[in-house]
């Protein structure tokens, strides 16, 4: 399957630390300097000029200029569209971290208010006939898959937890032990996927929804603002928006996204009437698990 956009570029990256790494030669001081910023601040090539790079590190623009040409790079301008590509793809050393030096109130709002903006753009740009459409397949399928890789594995495992409480059949996969072409032999169009499919994710991904989309199962895709379109094809596409407030993506939209899924869903006749949410709870009862 032909790769595109991030998930192909990020393969040919040797970014800017290993670069340095790999450095054998004796650095002058003013490349030394932009060694130790850029090895500890790799943000930073994605985020600022060589003239703004230049002055953090006390050094000059063409020290700068020599010092991107001695690691590799052909230009400034080649070594910035890396890190600008590798940021866009999720690496968390290439993520804005605000410079804040301890705890305090000022960071807790602007996470709060980071998560905040994440759930409105999302559900600004969530299509209630996507819902309802997609809600439509998981009543309908006969089996319902799950995958979800890295950390869309735990978004994974928070929807399959609930879909058990409504619907038989519904399964995490790949299952411990197993590879996912084994679990997924079987599964027709009769059956149905929902891929986390959140950035920073591993090849297979591609190939699973390009299998079910061969065999004519339904795919749900749930996945983030800064993977293109023509990514992870499905019958229907969720975009939550992820980007945290510091390195890491924050998943504060995926997970309402997903609670309005399983809410939405056990409202339906043909799930609440299958009674399945209730038997479960007298089974807590009667096992004293609860």
């Amino acid at each position: 399957m032909k790769k595109t956009g991030p998930a192909k570029n990020k393969k040919e990256f040797t970014l800017i630390d290993e670069r340095i790494g790999a450095l054998t030669e004796t650095l002058p001081d003013s490349e030394r300097k932009l060694a130790e910023l850029l090895s500890s601040r790799q943000v930073l090539l994605a985020t600022h000029s060589a003239t703004e790079l230049a002055a953090l590190a006390g050094s000059s623009k063409a020290a700068v200029t020599r010092f991107i040409q001695r690691v590799g790079y052909k230009s400034f301008a080649e070594a910035r569209r890396e890190a600008r590509e590798a940021q866009c793809w999720g690496a968390p050393a290439f993520q804005y971290a605000p410079d804040l030096s301890s705890v305090s109130g000022d960071a807790f709002a602007k996470h709060l208010q980071s998560d905040l903006d994440n759930l409105t753009r999302t559900f600004e740009r969530l299509n209630p006939k996507t819902v309802e459409r997609a809600i439509d397949a998981i009543v309908k399928a006969r089996r319902v898959a799950v995958i979800g890789y890295r950390n869309s594995h735990a978004l994974a495992q928070y929807l399959v937890r609930q879909l058990v409480l409504l619907k038989d059949a519904v399964t995490l996969l790949p299952q411990a032990g197993q590879t996912v072409g084994e679990d997924l032999a079987g599964f027709t169009a009769e059956d149905m996927i929902i891929v986390l499919a959140f950035r920073r994710r591993v090849p297979v991904v591609d190939q699973i929804v390009q299998h079910a989309r061969q065999i004519g199962m339904p795919a749900l895709i749930l996945t983030d603002a800064a993977t293109p379109a023509n990514e992870v094809p499905g019958d229907w596409r969720i975009v939550c928006e992820t980007r945290g407030s510091a390195q890491f993506d924050s998943y504060a939209a995926a997970m309402s996204v997903l609670n309005l899924l399983v809410s939405t869903l056990a409202l339906r006749p043909e799930i609440a009437n299958k009674h399945r949410l209730l038997q479960a709870e007298r089974l807590h009862s009667a096992f004293s698990e609860l």
